[in-house]
């Protein structure tokens, strides 16, 4: 399972825009890395069990009813668009009243994701070999996953860091906050339709 496609592949679904990533940026940007770090373990805890999950097979017995389907789509919309108005949120409050992300805000955020659904469900059945054995084929699944989650969502939140030096208006950074919901929110709906 350790091919070198497959590490593309994670790079490529774990480094790009999403929502665990571009909350990250906005965490760092309204108030700095270390502030994100119960999020950071949150969304490593939420990507761990469902990476886990769907190696042992329940993505596969949920998405088979369309009704569990349908609701995990709703929860998910709505979870994002909470969590949108969290990144909104982030630099209108005032300094001392910000609303900082949990640990469960974290822990919620792959498993309501479209993206990590997907990423999840087609990256463990195109590259796990059903003649192998499963478990040490879940277990490279899950560490190769949660290795690149943590590194790209710890740089997106260093990006966020970074903004901060650059953005020094606050209309700017409200706009970059905004910008970034919109495209949580874009970017979900595209992979529900």
């Amino acid at each position: 399972m350790f091919t070198m496609p497959f590490v593309l592949f994670v790079i490529a679904m774990t480094g790009t825009p999403g929502p665990g990533n571009l909350t990250h940026m906005a965490i760092g940007q309204a108030t700095g890395f270390r502030s994100a770090l119960p999020f950071l373990a949150g969304t490593t805890f939420g990507a761990v069990s469902l990476d886990t999950a769907v190696g042992f097979g329940l993505g596969e017995a949920l998405m088979a009813s369309e009704t569990v389907a349908m609701v995990l789509k709703v929860v998910g919309m709505a979870y994002i668009l909470y969590l949108a108005w969290k990144v909104v949120n982030l630099t209108v409050d005032a300094p001392g009243e910000v609303k900082r992300f949990t640990f469960r805000d974290g822990a919620l955020i792959h498993p309501l994701s479209p993206k990590s659904w997907a990423m999840a469900v087609v990256g463990f059945s195109q590259f796990s070999d059903p003649a192998a054995p499963l478990v040490p084929q879940v277990v490279t699944f899950v560490l190769t996953f949660m290795f690149f989650q943590v590194s790209f969502h710890s740089l997106w939140c260093v990006a966020g860091v970074s903004l901060v030096r650059v953005l020094r208006s606050d209309r700017v950074r409200v706009a970059v906050n905004c910008t970034v919901a919109l495209v949580m929110v874009g970017a979900t709906l595209r992979a529900l339709l």
